[in-house]
């Protein structure tokens, strides 16, 4: 594969906003906690004011809410994984997240009922759900939805190590696929510097040195390659976050990020949230 060549470009296994075992646990115990509240206080009510419920119809009730909730966890992180918050136009976040609250709150609904129906027949009770009380719940499920999801995006943006998120990333995301005269050649992803919108082309800088031009536009690559740790520094380059060296004045508020070899990429003065976390980066890569 010489310089120039054109080719075609291709994301193998792109990044994944997901839960891993700890921050699903996390998320668990919150509604658990939520939930053993709520239990103890329909059950204290009932008790001064009547009919006496004892524990095990709070209980069921609740339980039966708090592990749909934790079975419709993917529809969130399915819908920042397209639209985390910042990184999207607001009314395109608002209309994903709009449609996905109404997908949690259905699926969070038809799962708590059909399992509050199995387990109150088994007790010789009978439970009805009336349809107009999906509006009376979508309204709880919305405010849950959107307290899970701000706390899962803080997480993410802010708590967790982020060379330790781009570092993991990229072992998930492993390789590229440059098609080259006809030909699949494998790039790792760690190899890939940054990007540079050429005309019709993309030249894709490599950690050797290459620069391979394929087709597409930069915009296109941006979707796949953001969620893996790359940055738009710039209109017409896209940079790979975890392997930036430093960082340096370029004279009108501009900057120039330092790859390794010597080589370099504008950062418009523009991209001051980008600046922002690239410099977390390298206090994080100092240490």
């Amino acid at each position: 594969m010489s310089v120039g060549t054109s080719g075609d470009f291709n994301v193998t296994g792109s990044g994944r906003f997901g839960l891993d075992a700890a921050t699903f646990a996390t998320v668990a115990a919150g509604v658990a906690t939520v939930d053993l509240s709520n239990i103890f206080t329909l059950a204290h009510n009932s008790l001064r004011h009547g009919p006496d419920l004892g524990l095990w119809m709070p209980s069921v009730t609740e339980a039966t809410s708090g592990v749909s909730i934790l079975g419709a966890l993917w529809i969130v992180t399915f819908a920042l994984r397209h639209a985390r918050f910042g990184r999207r136009p607001w009314l395109s976040m608002v209309f994903i997240h709009g449609f996905a609250s109404l997908c949690f709150s259905a699926q969070h609904v038809v799962t708590m009922v059909a399992m509050r129906m199995t387990i109150f027949g088994m007790m010789g009770v009978h439970y009805h759900f009336e349809p107009n009380d999906c509006f009376y719940e979508y309204r709880k499920d919305a405010l849950t939805y959107l307290l899970i999801a701000t706390l899962l995006n803080i997480f993410y943006s802010r708590w967790q190590n982020p060379m330790r998120e781009a570092a993991l990333q990229l072992e998930r995301e492993a390789m590229f696929d440059i098609r080259v005269r006809g030909q699949a050649v494998r790039i790792p992803l760690r190899a890939v510097l940054a990007l540079r919108a050429a005309g019709n082309y993309v030249e894709v800088l490599l950690e050797d040195g290459r620069r391979p031009l394929v087709r597409g536009t930069l915009s296109s690559y941006a979707e796949r390659l953001i969620p893996c740790g790359f940055e738009r520094t710039h209109r017409s380059w896209l940079v790979n976050g975890a392997r930036v060296v430093g960082l340096r004045p370029a004279g009108s508020g501009d900057m120039l990020v330092d790859l390794p070899g010597g080589h370099e990429a504008p950062l418009s003065r523009r991209c001051t949230k980008v600046l922002q976390r690239l410099k977390y980066l390298q206090q994080h890569a100092s240490r």
